[in-house]
Order: structure tokens, then C-alpha cells, then sequence
């Protein structure tokens, strides 16, 4: 257990929350890119059985291209979205990396800490048991 855990955990759980983000950013783009060929092929075939037709098609024309007009802006915005997105994620990812070697340092300092003092123990105890022995080889 770290200082850092809580912060590591916050940072872990952005950087999942922007993932899913991500995901849902994608989705929606890939279902505007569906919707706007769909809605190409539409066109088109409208287009040529408008050319057999007597009455005139301009207002139909004109609501399609709109439609399209407004998908190709939802997935340009989708797509700022996401690069948005992906920025976010780059910088909260760096953060929580940067904290994790904060917690492994700590961690390591910890580790060390405990080696020092039980290597000090060891020696202590050593130089005891030599002191004594160095009493009792004096006394006979």
C-alpha cells in the first residue's frame, strides 16, 4: 500500500471511462459513415428514376442533399469528439504511468527501508553474540 493507490485507482478508472468514450465515439462514427453511403445509394437511384419520371424531383434534391449536408457535419463533429477524446486519454494515461513509478519508487524506498533496518538487527545481534564471546574468552 502506497500514498499513491488512490490517485492510481481514480487515474485507472478515467482512463477506462474515456476508453468506453472512445468506443461510443467510434460506433457512432461508423454508423454515420453507414448511414451517409446508404443514403448515397438512395440518391442515386432516386436520381435516375427521376430522369423517367414527367413531374419534377428539385425539392426532393434538395431535402437529400440537405440530409446529407447534416451527416457529413454530425460525423465531422463526431469525429472532433473523438480526437478530443483520444487527447484526454494520452494525458491521463501519462499521468497515472507517472504515478505508478511514483508508487514503485515508493514502494522500492519501503522495501529498502525494511532490508536496511533488518540488516542492521543481523549485524547488532552479530557483533553481541562477538562481544560476548570475546568476555567469556577473556574470563577463563
Amino acid at each position: 500500500m502506497t500514498p499513491f493507490d488512490t490517485a492510481l485507482r481514480v487515474h485507472r478508472r478515467e482512463v477506462d471511462a474515456l476508453k468506453a468514450s472512445i468506443s461510443t465515439e467510434v460506433d457512432r462514427i461508423s454508423t454515420l459513415d453507414i448511414k451517409a453511403r446508404a443514403h448515397e445509394t438512395t440518391l442515386r437511384e432516386e436520381r435516375a428514376l427521376a430522369y423517367s419520371m414527367p413531374f419534377a424531383s428539385d425539392a426532393y434534391t434538395a431535402r437529400m442533399k440537405a440530409e446529407r449536408v447534416r451527416l457529413d457535419e454530425a460525423a465531422n463533429h463526431a469525429q472532433g469528439r473523438l480526437s478530443k477524446l483520444r487527447a484526454q486519454t494520452v494525458e491521463v494515461y501519462g499521468t497515472m504511468r507517472a504515478i505508478e513509478g511514483a508508487a514503485e519508487r515508493f514502494q522500492d524506498d519501503a522495501e529498502r527501508t525494511v532490508a536496511v533496518a533488518e540488516q542492521g538487527a543481523i549485524d547488532d545481534i552479530a557483533a553481541a553474540k562477538f562481544i560476548a564471546a570475546r568476555r567469556k574468552g577473556r574470563g577463563q
